[in-house]
């Protein structure tokens, strides 16, 4: 339980500071890219953090939307969290979620998840992928999650579970395909 708190804590943050950069006033080129250099220390930042706190496995993963382009967001290559580093991030179009230069890299199969949420939410400045093992029994049992305390109040009244075989039967349970990053439609709350 002290781990879903945690993850749940962590997600109200990255919300609330999204939130404040998101409304911030678009800053000219000099500074953008000043931004988008601290994004990636932050992103990496965040893989420590919340690998450290048992949030991200060998599988999970953490995005940011470009400070320089709000249709690009950057994510490292597909490596082990623990690996990345400022080196390993590579930008992306929100619009098809393909690397504008992967120098050779092999790219991240789920960065539909992050595209698709990019696509559709402009006000989204970082999104995280995680299988806390805390949370994934929400997911499967049909119980609510709900908050226990103030600082999970941004859940309301439950949040939404994405059934990926009622998007496309038959899949290896990865989201690595447009029409699966954009499955969002059939989340339904729980």
């Amino acid at each position: 339980m002290q781990a879903a708190i945690r993850s749940t804590v962590l997600a109200g943050l990255l919300c609330a500071v999204t939130s404040v950069a998101a409304n911030a006033q678009a800053p000219r080129s000099q500074e953008a890219e000043m931004e988008n250099a601290q994004r990636i220390a932050d992103l990496v930042i965040a893989y420590k953090i919340l690998l450290n706190e048992g949030v991200l496995d060998s599988f999970g993963h953490v995005s940011v939307r470009s400070a320089t382009d709000p249709n690009r967001f950057l994510m490292p290559y597909a490596l082990p969290p623990s690996l990345v580093s400022a080196e390993d991030v590579i930008e992306y179009g929100t619009s098809d979620s393909q690397p504008i230069d992967p120098r050779g890299r092999k790219v991240n199969g789920e960065r539909y998840i992050h595209g698709e949420i990019y696509k559709v939410r402009p006000e989204v400045v970082a999104v995280v992928h995680n299988h806390s093992p805390s949370v994934i029994p929400f997911s499967v049992t049909g119980v609510p999650m709900r908050p226990i305390y103030h600082m999970a109040s941004f859940i309301g009244d439950g949040m939404p579970n994405f059934e990926i075989r009622k998007v496309q039967k038959g899949t290896d349970l990865l989201v690595k395909t447009p029409k699966l990053g954009a499955g969002k439609n059939t989340s339904t709350r729980t």
